[in-house]
């Protein structure tokens, strides 16, 4: 990915010190250019997955930079990584396409652990994007290439059909179908489509195991088995081919044969431009369709077996109805706001049955603060200006909560007429989880704002100069005075290493945690001696939070085993029902005094650092768990995680 900035030292550094960053956790390589007209260049030579780029910089800002990114129809994640915090900028650059926006400052392995979390989640979104898209574009080929059989009276046209739907329908870069020649010892091509430009009469695939037989459409030819290359940069089996391919854009390749043993064998060879493009989901439904390939040429070579040709298809298209069905997305297909197909996940999502959702407006079913960008892009959509095919929205359930989610939409023909099809991906979970973490990351912040270094190198001096003071002074009437001095130095010292040791709140991302587990391992870290530790928590209680919530466990049980008093048991117990449930810790201990009920969660109140509760409290805060006391003093205390709906489940998922 390329970086740029501004000005022309200080920004080198900090390219630099960002460089550094990035590629230390070994999932980058990162190139660094000082200025946007340098990255456009840089990016006509070289492919990225990613761009972060600054706001100020020589010749051209980051808003600009952006504009013309985007002018060009590229679609790469881009992150604006300024010190510029002002509203205007941040709105700007949202709406010209940007995927998120950062602001310099603060702590900088936080921040740029955020950046290296932003990154990652911006080529995951459009990489998740692409594949959903893609997979889409197949099942319209199939679809396509169902009714082109049906139609269609001779091989040459039916092949030629094929590659002209799998560029135009699917968005291959180019595609071609060839038939073995003995003869001249050839795989000879009959069909294309695409960005061909000569490079089928460069090309030449011997049927023998020579060197220009070698390529995956000999190897697929002669072995019978699919040849995939998702890099032809760096396939040694492309090298006769690889100048010609990449100079037409080609990145990877895949021949599939057809039709193997029968009257009508052959290979369908396909290209696309983005790396890594063959996935497994592309290779399974790409064999399906040669399958039809070879299942048509048979059909065309019998024509008095037409209607049982029309049966299978029809069957076919059964089948690919059912991957719909079975879809873990909603699949929907609309004309203005007339819903005229939803599948069986839409129901799931909305909890609107399939047949309240054929009556229900569109727009109903989307949340009024979403609605007008929906409509408006439908409207354009329509017209012929299409908007972006991804965005996100929030959508209104039947019983009137909001789920967030990416949408991917495009234009189809659905019965003879023009409409809108659309794939819609609940994120609501996702969402969930990066608000959590920004919201730790603020808390983290605060913490690492105190220099742990420096004080310790203060608390050395000071604790150096005591202890100087004490052994020239063995019988000073203030060496009492000295010690209470070294202890309070010493609590300091305690209380830095403690915020140390909360210094991953929030790094990693929340996930459901088994609560009878978190209490076992907690259990085993406090060695409460005497003390009977009582789990009574049913198996499979899960909350979702941040992975630290075992040391509240922990704080828990400590506390109780070393300031409870005389008590022998520490219990953990799950009450309540319908929204929230309340997960107990109690004990038979002296209990918590009713003054200071409210207190023993406040930074620093408490007999040893004063930081477990009030850190505890912070951890279950991430995502939404709230905490409080509720004992009798004199009788054993008594702590109380709320458990909001939505952070907890059990087994089975209910």
């Amino acid at each position: 990915m390329p970086l740029t900035h501004n000005h022309v030292y200080r920004p080198l550094c900090l390219l630099e010190i960002s460089k550094l960053f990035l590629e230390r956790s070994g999932q980058f390589s990162v190139d660094i250019l000082p200025s946007a007209p340098e990255a456009l260049a840089a990016m006509k030579v070289k492919t990225y997955d990613a761009i972060v780029s600054d706001y100020q910089m020589p010749g051209m800002d980051g808003i600009d930079f952006l504009k013309n990114v985007r002018a060009l129809g590229d679609t790469i994640p881009f992150i604006l990584f300024t010190g510029r915090g002002r509203e205007e900028v941040v709105i700007q650059a949202l709406n010209e396409g940007a995927d998120f926006y950062l602001q310099k400052g603060g702590d900088p392995t936080a921040q740029f652990a955020e950046l290296t979390h932003k990154v990652l989640l911006a080529i995951e979104h459009r990489s998740n994007a692409e594949k959903i898209q893609s997979l889409n574009r197949l099942y319209l080929v199939i679809s396509a290439i169902d009714r082109a059989i049906v139609q269609l009276r001779t091989k040459s046209e039916f092949l030629s059909e094929v590659c002209r739907i799998l560029v135009e329908t699917g968005g291959f870069r180019m595609a071609w179908i060839g038939i073995p020649d003995p003869g001249e010892g050839i795989i000879r091509p009959v069909a294309s489509a695409g960005q061909v430009e000569g490079y089928l009469e460069i090309v030449r695939v011997a049927l023998d195991d020579s060197t220009r037989g070698c390529g995956p459409t000999g190897k697929a030819y002669r072995e019978g088995k699919n040849c995939i290359c998702n890099d032809i940069v760096s396939d040694p089996c492309m090298e006769p081919w690889r100048k010609e391919a990449l100079k037409r854009g080609y990145n990877t390749c895949a021949a599939f044969p057809f039709g193997r043993g029968s009257n009508n064998p052959g290979v369908l060879v396909l290209y696309a431009s983005e790396l890594g493009f063959f996935n497994d989901q592309i290779i399974s439904l790409t064999n399906d369709l040669v399958a039809d390939i070879a299942f048509a040429l048979a059909t065309l070579d019998h024509q008095k077996e037409r209607e049982s040709a029309i049966a299978a298809l029809r069957e076919s298209e059964e089948k690919y109805r059912l991957v719909v069905e079975d879809s873990r997305d909603a699949i929907y297909i609309h004309q203005s706001d007339r819903l005229l197909f939803v599948n069986r996940q839409a129901s799931v999502l909305t909890g609107y049955s399939h047949e309240e959702l054929l009556t229900i407006r569109l727009w109903d079913l989307v949340h009024p603060d979403d609605r007008e960008i929906l409509i408006r892009n439908n409207r354009d959509r329509l017209a012929g200006n299409p908007p972006p095919h991804e965005f996100t929205a929030r959508l209104l359930t039947k019983d009137g909560t909001s789920r967030t989610c990416e949408f991917v939409v495009d234009m189809v023909m659905y019965q003879g007429s023009p409409a809108i099809m659309g794939i819609a991906r609940d994120i609501t979970e996702r969402r969930k989880t990066e608000e959590a973490l920004a919201s730790a990351n603020m808390k983290l912040k605060l913490l690492s704002g105190i220099s742990r270094h420096d004080i310790r190198n203060q608390l050395t001096i000071l604790e150096g100069r005591l202890a100087f003071m004490k052994k020239k002074e063995p019988d000073s009437p203030f060496l009492e005075h000295f010690e209470k001095m070294s202890a309070a130095a010493r609590r300091i010292a305690s209380i830095i290493q403690f915020t140390k040791e909360y210094e991953d709140i929030g790094i990693r991302a929340p996930a459901w945690q088994d609560c009878r587990t978190l209490v076992d391992t907690a259990a085993q870290q406090v060695h409460p001696g005497q003390v009977t530790v009582k789990n009574d928590l049913p198996p499979g209680t899960e909350v979702f939070a941040d992975p630290l919530i075992v040391r509240v466990f922990y704080n828990l049980m400590d506390n109780a085993a070393r300031y409870g008093g005389k008590i022998t048991f520490i219990r953990f117990s799950l009450e309540g029902s319908g929204n929230d449930y309340r997960i107990v810790c109690e004990d038979d201990g002296e209990g918590i005094p009713a003054e200071d009920k409210e207190k023993i969660f406040l930074q620093g109140f408490g007999k040893n650092t004063g930081l477990g509760l009030f850190l505890s409290a912070a951890i279950l805060h991430i995502t939404g768990i709230t905490i409080r006391e509720t004992g009798e003093p004199g009788k054993g205390a008594r702590f109380e995680l709320i458990v909001p709906k939505g952070a907890y489940r059990f087994s089975g998922g209910a």
